[in-house]
């Protein structure tokens, strides 16, 4: 089973609130208290019957509604407050379009054979679900017939007092990562924890007895694996003297409450964990989680829901990029992960489609993604090299046309400022190049409005970059044309020889006998005069001295020109980027 999409209505910050989920993987990022944690506990509200309590509504909401839909269904439930109480009503199921289809098709097909013992099951299930009336003597024939007519029906299927299907999920919090036997039993006890009690009894056996030798033999199962996987050798990273790692299942009989004790042993003697810190502790459930990946799943599901909570916390560069491969090996292996995040490394790591972002505004909780064809999206900004925390988190976006202005404007506001642009969530995107106009676009515009989209460009920029500033809408006060034909030739003679002189000594070389400024004044008047690039023509004249690479050319001239000699139109748009 797969979680599609969350909707919720007036639980705190999540008052008209939508999600999707990727069926592989999605990120959930965020500042705090956008609204990542209630995100998960809505989740847990209907899949796992968490309590809903007067402090969970919405401020000034009396009524808190959350609906969650899967492949084939889509779940709601309702609460309501009054005062200090809350009351709900029943879960309620609705069928998805697709499985109307899905099951009308079964039931109408030649080749449904009504005499076997799975399609008479088939519809016996699903006659129940549709509150049919089934009895041990019902004509399968005619239960058939009246399920067709029911799915046909006008109006809508609702499901009276539905029950979420148990699904194979395991559920994970910045506490779990740190407590290692509640780590255990969400991870390795809960699903033999639920299915024992069906489990057949011996006779002669009091349920106690076989409850207990169960919980032994599958714990011992898990401590043998730990060992035969090499988990154990991971592990020695963080206790160098572990010998054995040994799972014993504790069960209270007189409240049937199964939980785990962890054992790390050296040579039969246990070694504590207690004074171990937060960090190296998450490692070890990390290394223990890897090893989760590989199990087989349970037999009432064929896929894993991972819901992990800031997994990331107080884990060091390293460790992060170790999460993001166990991470990836669960959605690789046909399971959906669910995972909220404030590490760059982890947003970075994903595919921008693939990348959700909440923002709280007037304490209302809203998100933020690629909607629009997402997965080509994702491909034409990776193409262009734009890392999701710039693309999500960026409060300001420069889009250039150039390799030269690319180099330049981050090398001027270093200097001018002695601050990074990026320290300021400032991303520039040089566009050269690219094909889909209309799909870039449309990523961008859904991430960010056109008020914080600027652009710098010459007067030669090219019809797709005219293009592309028509379909962005960006205003003219954001549009900074530089240059008679060039962003090169916008700078003073003087300028561009000083620059890429010092550049030469500070190189510990000479610049080229014939880079004077005289030189560079005739180049440049010639080369508006018979409309050739000065740029090329440039590089030419510098020819003998250092490579003058447009990025590297790019970013000698802005370490060294000073702001007043800047074309006016560049002194604007650095005074704008400067403003927080």
């Amino acid at each position: 089973m797969r979680l599609r999409r969350l909707e919720v209505q007036g639980f705190r910050s999540l008052q008209q609130f939508q999600i999707t989920f990727d069926n592989d993987l999605t990120i959930v990022v965020g500042e705090n208290d956008a609204g990542k944690t209630s995100l998960i506990e809505c989740l847990k509200v209907i899949t796992q019957g968490r309590s809903v309590n007067p402090d969970d509504f919405t401020y000034g909401r009396e009524q808190l509604l959350i609906t969650i839909e899967i492949e084939d269904f889509v779940f709601r439930k309702e609460y309501r407050r009054s005062g200090n109480t809350v009351t709900e009503e029943p879960l309620i199921a609705f069928p998805t379009t697709a499985y109307v289809q899905k099951t009308l098709d079964r039931l109408r097909s030649e080749n449904l054979d009504i005499s076997s013992d799975e399609e008479k099951n088939f519809i016996r299930e699903v006659a129940k679900l549709f509150g049919l009336t089934v009895r041990s003597n019902s004509v399968i024939e005619n239960l058939r017939v009246q399920l067709i007519d029911r799915l046909s029906a006008d109006g809508d299927l609702i499901i009276d007092g539905a029950t979420f299907p148990r699904f194979n999920h395991i559920q994970l919090d910045g506490r779990h990562f740190e407590n290692i036997p509640a780590f255990f039993k969400e991870v390795f006890l809960k699903e033999k924890q639920a299915s024992i009690w069906r489990e057949n009894v011996n006779e002669g056996i009091t349920i106690e007895t076989f409850v207990r030798s169960h919980l032994e033999a599958y714990s011992n199962e898990v401590s043998r694996q730990i060992q035969d996987r090499g988990i154990t050798d991971k592990l020695r990273l963080f206790l160098p003297e572990l010998t054995e790692v040994k799972v014993e299942p504790v069960f209270h009989a007189r409240d049937l409450n199964v939980d785990a004790k962890v054992k790390f042993l050296e040579n039969g003697t246990e070694i504590s964990i207690e004074n171990k810190g937060d960090g190296t502790k998450r490692r070890m459930t990390m290394a223990l989680l890897e090893f989760k990946k590989d199990q087989s799943l349970a037999s009432s599901d064929s896929q894993t829901v991972y819901l992990l909570d800031e997994p990331d916390t107080h884990l060091h560069v390293r460790a992060q990029l170790d999460l993001v491969k166990t991470v990836e090996g669960f959605s690789f292996a046909g399971n959906q992960v669910i995972l909220t995040t404030h590490s760059p490394f982890i947003v970075n790591a994903a595919k921008p489609s693939q990348v959700r972002l909440l923002v709280r505004s007037n304490g209302t909780t809203s998100v933020r993604s690629l909607v629009a064809d997402p997965s080509h999206s994702s491909k034409i900004l990776r193409a262009l090299g734009v890392e999701n925390t710039h693309l999500f988190f960026s409060r300001k976006i420069v889009i250039v046309e150039g390799e030269t202005e690319e180099a330049f404007l981050p090398a001027q506001y270093l200097k001018l400022t002695n601050r990074t642009l990026s320290s300021g969530l400032t991303k520039v995107i040089n566009v050269h190049g690219v094909q889909n106009i209309v799909g870039f676009s449309r990523a961008i515009l859904e991430l960010h409005d056109p008020e914080r989209i600027y652009i710098l460009c010459d007067n030669d920029a090219s019809p797709e970059l005219q293009e592309l500033i028509n379909q962005l809408g960006v205003t003219q006060e954001h549009k900074f044309q530089v240059g008679t034909r060039e962003f090169e030739d916008a700078f003073h003679s003087s300028v561009i020889q000083r620059a890429w002189a010092q550049y030469h000594l500070d190189c510990g070389k000479e610049p080229p006998a014939d880079w004077t400024e005289e030189a560079i004044e005739q180049l440049k008047s010639r080369c508006i005069a018979d409309d050739k690039k000065f740029s090329k023509e440039l590089r030419a004249l510098g020819r003998g001295g250092k490579s003058m690479k447009k990025p590297v050319f790019g970013a000698a001239l802005g370490e060294r020109v000073e702001f007043g000699e800047l074309p006016h139109q560049l002194r604007n748009l650095l005074d704008l980027l400067a403003i927080p």
